[in-house]
């Protein structure tokens, strides 16, 4: 009995051991919920089109959500970001006004475009100077157009611990996210204009994000 018990406790030792997750050191444990804050500073969005005609740029400032991170156990920080379609600007108020038709983005069914993150994955961390820095894969779901599809995005998160000098800025942890992925044109439903896409509009759209918010 007693070689049972203690073979039992080796497992839930093992078990707890590979099922840890990875953790910002000397960070307090425990999941908190972060939301964008612009007193944190200001979110926003950057995407480019690159086509054989045309290269175009965009940015979005619609930004808006919030996720949950345990500095102990950051793979399984989950979270949704939102971006407001209508916010979506390239300097073209008539292609901006074609960008939102359902043609293509079809602003009026579908007004926001969203990253639910489920997970991260590949976590490493380095802490210098008060502050982390940890680089990461999310892995979660795109949904543009109505139509949703698993993806991935590159993550980079900054990690500042609360203390009197942040709390001039807001309340809490500080936590600022630049993350990059692609997004193709087709898997979400998005024809176009006949003949545009891959001659004046790319297939896929190169998105980046600068995030920031408070616990």
């Amino acid at each position: 009995m007693r070689n049972i018990i203690a073979t039992l406790a080796l497992l839930v030792v093992i078990s707890a051991v590979l099922t840890a997750g990875t953790g910002i050191s000397g960070a307090q444990a425990g999941a908190k919920k972060y939301s964008m804050n612009n007193a944190v500073g200001k979110s926003g969005v950057e995407f480019v089109s690159e086509a054989p005609m045309e290269k175009i740029t965009g940015t979005a400032d619609g930004v808006s959500g919030s996720f949950t991170l345990d500095p102990s156990n950051l793979e399984a920080t989950t979270g949704r970001i939102e971006v407001q379609v209508t916010s979506m600007k390239t300097a073209n108020s008539q292609r901006d006004s074609h960008m939102y038709s359902e043609m293509w983005l079809g602003a009026d069914a579908h007004p926001t475009v969203a990253f639910d993150v489920k997970s991260l994955k590949d976590v490493k961390v380095v802490t210098k100077d008060g502050k982390s820095v940890v680089t990461a894969t999310a892995i979660g779901v795109f949904t543009c157009h109505g139509v949703a599809k698993p993806s991935l995005a590159n993550v980079v998160i900054t990690y500042i611990p609360a203390s009197a000098e942040t709390a001039k800025r807001a309340t809490g942890n500080l936590v600022m996210i630049d993350t990059k992925f692609v997004v193709a044109l087709a898997d979400h439903q998005i024809a176009g204009k006949a003949g545009i896409i891959g001659k004046s509009v790319g297939e896929t759209i190169a998105i980046e994000a600068k995030l920031l918010a408070n616990s």
